[in-house]
């Protein structure tokens, strides 16, 4: 099989131009092992956190050019997700708030509820970057040439394809 050789530098630092469904999920598994990496190292974890949400633009914005749609697209839902943490935190600051407030016993009920409000804000935050990311690497994405640019070189295979049907019917010999 002939193919060529992933340009990883175009793939991870570049915010320009296309990719395709293979590109897009080899830089998707990349950013999960970087952010996996980046929360086991105390300081430095978030300065490699910090460049992979680069790293991130470049990669969600080519797959996002590939289906004709602007990379914009990426801010929005890191907009939805900054917003619902906020909402998460804001819940979860007023029941521990309140808690607090109980003449210095424990209120368990509003211990539950900040642990509700954190978990129910950050699963849906969660949920909707999961769903982001599959329906990216999903979609088909455009045939020709779009505003972006050139689609992505496709690998194809060089080798000839056999032809024989299965169960070995041949036509008989002249």
């Amino acid at each position: 099989m002939e193919g060529r050789r992933m340009d990883f530098t175009n793939l991870l630092f570049s915010p320009n131009g296309r990719i395709g469904q293979k590109e897009y999920w080899v830089g998707i598994m990349i950013l999960i092992l970087g952010n996996i990496l980046a929360g086991m190292i105390p300081i430095l974890g978030t300065l490699l956190w910090l460049g992979l949400i680069y790293v991130g633009v470049c990669v969600y914005g080519k797959r996002l050019h590939d289906i004709g749609k602007t990379a914009w697209i990426h801010a929005l839902v890191w907009g939805v997700s900054i917003a619902l943490t906020v909402l998460a935190f804001a819940f979860a600051g007023g029941s521990l708030l309140a808690a607090g407030l109980n003449n210095n016993e424990v209120d368990a009920a509003a211990i539950l509820a900040a642990s509700g409000s954190l978990l129910l804000f950050t699963g849906l935050g969660s949920l909707i970057w999961l769903g982001y990311t599959i329906w990216l690497g999903v979609i088909a994405g455009e045939a020709g040439s779009n505003r972006f640019g050139q689609p992505p070189v496709r690998t194809i295979s060089s080798e000839p394809v056999d032809s024989t049907p299965p169960g070995g019917n041949e036509p008989p010999a002249a």
